[in-house]
């Protein structure tokens, strides 16, 4: 519920003074009798009619985190809820779960995108003068040596981008590189 305004107290006070009776007084302003009281025991001890704060849970994590979230997103990406969890409670000192952290995500527009996976160094033109020199090479003389294994279960399959926006593949694989 919200206060009631500076001048309708003083007004209130002003009735009061002015030696109104309190049913009187609740009748033209419209507020309780119990606030009267309220209001006079403010003025006597405070001297101030200024609304008291309201008693309850201090105030939450969020607003600090949605201020500073966006570069921690925009370096790391593809990290999961945990990971930017310990990412901001490194560069902070302030603990946050799993779910602040989603909903804090979620209020920028951030969302998650299923990246493709595509070799970004591939150089067509290279690869077309190679397949076109190796149409002339004498099989019998090659040896094969198979290294282009990779295990795309270490591939992380999901990142984030800004809404309607798609993730960017880093253009390196430099720029890869981060500790979690």
């Amino acid at each position: 519920m919200k206060a009631y305004s500076q001048d309708l107290r003083e007004s209130v006070l002003r009735a009061v003074d002015q030696g109104l009776s309190r049913t009187e007084i609740v009748r033209i302003f419209g507020v309780s009798s119990a606030s009267i009281k309220r209001y006079l025991k403010q003025r006597n001890e405070t001297g101030d009619l200024a609304p008291r704060a309201i008693p309850g849970r201090p105030p939450n994590k969020l607003k600090p985190l949605l201020d500073r979230l966006q570069p921690q997103l925009e370096v790391h990406p593809d990290a999961t809820l945990e990971e930017h969890c310990r990412l901001w409670e490194a560069e902070t000192g302030v603990k946050v779960s799993i779910s602040t952290m989603s909903c804090a995500i979620q209020r920028l527009k951030w969302t998650r995108k299923k990246k493709t996976l595509e070799a970004r160094e591939r150089k067509e033109e290279e690869r077309q003068a190679w397949q076109d020199n190796a149409k002339e090479l004498d099989v019998s003389k090659c040896r094969i040596i198979d290294e282009t294994g990779s295990n795309l279960a270490l591939t992380r399959r999901y990142a984030r981008a800004p809404k309607g926006k798609r993730y960017d593949y880093p253009q390196t694989w430099k720029e890869c590189d981060t500790d979690y």
